[in-house]
């Protein structure tokens, strides 16, 4: 009886829990198909290229060097493409510190069959940081997003002295239809 009673517990607890998602980016692209998917997603999680670039003018053929640069230097962290083919990926680049430090950007993205990004969004830019700690720190902020679970504990206001997500917060927030953070009114 004890035996039943634990192997019923036990299928319980395992049947409850979520399945850990495969987000390896080796499982769905080859690594040429990661070089182009992250040149595809540079110039929306990269900065502009020169402080007369716009938003409207990133796309000019101008730009292809720096950004090619760009998404050269950047790891592809994670990639999850589910059953609806929407692409949920994690890609980390420098950030501008004294010692070598990342920040990651966390979103999904659609294409259409020509393979042109018909919908892109970025749901979360965490705080930069040194590649390990980031690594953590983007592996479980990852699966929570993929899984559709809450992240505002891990907002800067609600994360106490552990820093996790820079954006968004009470004052950005990720527009869809601009494809850039934006300011709140």
């Amino acid at each position: 009886m004890k035996n039943y009673l634990f192997l019923s517990l036990l299928f319980l607890f395992v049947s409850c829990e979520k399945e850990k998602i495969n987000s390896t980016p080796d499982n769905y692209l080859s690594k040429e198909q990661q070089e182009d998917f992250k040149l595809s997603i540079v110039r929306y999680f990269e900065k502009l290229p020169t402080k007369k670039a716009t938003h409207e003018t990133k796309f000019d053929t101008t730009h292809n060097s720096y950004y090619l640069k760009k998404a050269q230097n950047s790891d592809l962290l994670h990639l999850f493409i589910d059953g609806d083919s929407t692409y949920y990926f994690a890609v980390a680049k420098i950030a501008p510190s004294l010692k070598i430090k990342k920040v990651a950007t966390i979103g999904k993205l659609k294409k259409n069959n020509s393979g042109e990004i018909t919908y892109y969004e970025e749901a979360i830019r965490t705080w930069k940081m040194e590649e390990k700690e980031l690594k953590e720190k983007t592996n479980l902020l990852f699966e929570k997003y993929v899984n559709n679970e809450d992240l505002s504990p891990y907002f800067t206001k609600n994360s106490g002295e552990d820093f996790y997500i820079e954006f968004p917060d009470d004052n950005n927030e990720y527009n869809v239809e601009k494809r850039q953070w934006v300011t709140k009114n």
